[in-house]
């Protein structure tokens, strides 16, 4: 296999892997409040276990957010920062390995966040039906 059909496969399951882990933060979101409990005062509560969860959730959300945003201003710097040095938009650069490293890290914390809930729900529930 060529190195760009490995390339390709990465951005294949990388992709596919951020776009489950929301839609999962989603789920885990309409999970939670489906256990709140109603107050006699009209507010709600929800076990300690499901605010941990929720936090974890709103964090890999959050870090999703970030890892796009991180590289869109990364890559958009440096892209505009060579055109102003007058390279032409069809020339082949090497740009530093580095470039990648902040969202590779905010994907895999995104990832960490969404199984951390999700193990967190699983044990919640495992607790309610025993």
């Amino acid at each position: 296999m060529k190195l760009e059909q490995y390339r390709g496969a990465y951005y294949e399951y990388s992709g596919k892997a951020s776009d489950i882990a929301r839609q999962l933060g989603f789920a885990g979101i309409a999970l939670i409040w489906a256990f709140k409990t109603n107050n006699s005062d009209g507010s709600f509560s929800l076990a300690p276990e499901l605010l941990l969860a929720g936090a974890l959730i709103v964090a890999g959300l959050s870090f999703d957010l970030l890892q796009y945003v991180v590289a869109a201003v990364i890559w958009g710097t440096y892209s505009r920062h060579k055109e102003k040095q007058g390279i032409k938009s069809d020339s082949n650069l090497d740009a530093p390995r580095y470039f990648n490293w902040p969202g590779l890290a905010f994907f895999t914390l995104k990832i960490v966040s969404i199984l951390s809930a999700y193990a967190v729900l699983f044990c919640f529930l495992w607790k309610r039906l025993i």
